[in-house]
């Protein structure tokens, strides 16, 4: 996916976790369940963000937190 891609990480469900969707090409993809920053940061380098850490780290544009942001895990 290009740069363009957009990351949405959804707010907490209440089995624990949360969705990680991405956006491209005006279609929604799911990503996966993120329980860490680091699931987040494996979802962004499948599609080809390498330096996710640092994107985060950073508040990349490309990247929005729902319901918290990359602290809110429980």
């Amino acid at each position: 996916m290009p740069d363009r891609t957009h990351v949405t990480i959804h707010p907490l469900l209440a089995k624990g976790g949360r969705p990680v969707t991405a956006h491209a090409h005006g279609v929604d993809e799911r990503l996966g369940i993120a329980s860490g920053v680091d699931d987040v940061v494996e979802f962004l380098r499948r599609i080809g963000l390498e330096d996710g850490a640092e994107l985060i780290a950073r508040e990349d544009p490309r990247i929005s937190w729902i319901g918290g942001g990359p602290t809110e895990w429980v």
